[in-house]
């Protein structure tokens, strides 16, 4: 009796859930209200990483002149590879000169040469690079910038030669490390290098050690394309703006953020996002060394840097950093979209920040290529070009230019496709069909 009483109860039980879920079911409508069907932005501002300062302070190729055979190289294992067996060298000693009648590396006895060129994209403080290296110097680093390295080979201790961009000054910085060990580093990256030649475009760049040095041939690169995203504008003035009051404001395609003592642009075409501390000035006393080192921790306390960054630029009448995206190895360019990053500092903070709202995501296969001119060519057509002078002709590269695919569409596909790169009159422009742009 008890047995037939329970399995009745339980039976009663399941039919009523099971009447009480059909209900649920025919009744149930979805509360599309409450979905958001927007695109989120990426809420971070960098790539989730802080980056090492030795990441960013870099060169953008290396060049080896065994005698008449010179080859090169952008790609960084090598650029960046050869110098991490540098650590704890010593500096025996280090003086500037005033003239280049000190760039002078040892001649063999056969009457050749041989030499590494570092070349950065512009000046940078020796105590940086020095910093960078892990050198050892008992006395006092002089306040001296440079944008190449020639290092001395052939002579038994290695020998720094650091060029000024304008090429009248050197510094001289012997060490104790021995040339054979550091050209036995350089053999092992041998298959990174390429073919490279050297112009010259002025009486300055006359020579083997201050010629201007690109791959010879470069031939057909790849085009590469990424799918890309904006960063979350507010979260970026979450951080900056601290706890004031943000006010919003809108002109077109250009919002306006207006705190107590900071302000901020952000524009939507160009994805380029602005920030000025109203509380700093720019006069500071610092050294370019360390007004790039607090710039640095600044970008690098809320990620504001990826592992692909360089530091490309110093202005040290404005205490600014300049900071570049590389693509295998390659620097990109933008002339449609901002690309840089920028940091101006002040007397105690950042009085000035720039930055991309645009993020490259994932990588889009693709067989598409371009061919490229030689440096010879180049050269040629910037002598021709009668709106041009070329002895303004600084530094010639290959880069990337990175703009919107023509076939653009909702996905915001991001093209870069490979240019030469020449900086003229101190500026780094396009190369297109005999001009620059």
């Amino acid at each position: 009796m008890f047995k037939e009483t329970a399995k009745s109860i339980i039976l009663f039980i399941l039919v009523i859930t099971s009447a009480v879920l059909t209900y649920m079911v025919w009744s149930y409508q979805p509360e599309f209200s409450q979905v958001d069907t927007s695109i989120e932005s990426t809420p971070n501002i960098g790539r989730g990483e802080t980056v090492p300062f030795k990441n960013v302070m870099r060169a953008y190729q290396l060049i080896w002149a065994d005698g008449n055979d010179v080859q090169g190289t952008i790609k960084e294992d090598a650029v960046v590879g050869v110098r991490e067996f540098l650590d704890g060298t010593e500096i025996e000693d280090i003086n500037v000169y005033n003239n280049m009648n000190r760039l002078n590396p040892e001649v063999r006895e056969d009457g050749t040469e041989e030499f590494l060129i570092v070349d950065y994209p512009s000046e940078m403080p020796s105590k940086s690079l020095f910093q960078v290296l892990g050198f050892e110097y008992d006395g006092s680093l002089p306040d001296y910038s440079f944008d190449r390295i020639v290092v001395d080979l052939a002579s038994d201790h290695v020998t720094f030669f650091l060029l000024n961009e304008a090429l009248d000054r050197v510094a001289v910085a012997n060490t104790n490390i021995d040339s054979s060990y550091l050209l036995s580093i350089v053999e092992e990256y041998e298959d990174s290098f390429e073919s490279y030649t050297g112009i010259i475009t002025n009486q300055k760049t006359s020579n083997n050690k201050t010629a201007i040095y690109g791959p010879s041939e470069p031939g057909s690169i790849s085009v590469e394309n990424f799918l890309s995203t904006q960063h979350s504008v507010d979260v970026v003035n979450d951080i900056l703006f601290m706890d004031d009051e943000i006010t919003t404001t809108r002109n077109d395609d250009v919002y306006v953020y207006e705190g107590n003592s900071n302000i901020a642009t952000y524009s939507s075409s160009t994805y380029s996002y602005s920030y000025t501390n109203l509380d700093e000035t720019l006069s500071s006393d610092r050294n370019p060394h360390q007004t790039i080192q607090k710039s640095f921790d600044f970008l690098n306390s809320h990620t504001g840097l990826a592992k692909d960054h360089i530091l490309f630029d110093y202005e040290e009448e404005d205490n600014e950093s300049i900071y570049r995206f590389t693509m295998n190895g390659y620097v990109v360019f933008s002339d449609q979209v901002m690309n840089t990053i920028s940091v101006k500092y002040g007397s105690d903070a950042v009085y000035e920040y720039e930055r991309p709202q645009l993020h490259i995501d994932a990588h889009v296969p693709g067989d598409q290529s371009k061919e490229l001119t030689t440096l010879e060519n180049v050269r040629y057509q910037i002598a021709l070009n009668e709106e041009l002078d070329l002895q303004k002709v600084s530094k010639i590269t290959i880069g990337y230019d990175m703009g919107f695919a023509e076939s653009q569409t909702e996905l915001n596909l991001l093209e870069f496709t490979p240019e030469w790169y020449v900086k003229y009159d101190g500026e780094w422009m396009r190369f297109d069909e005999g001009g620059l742009y």
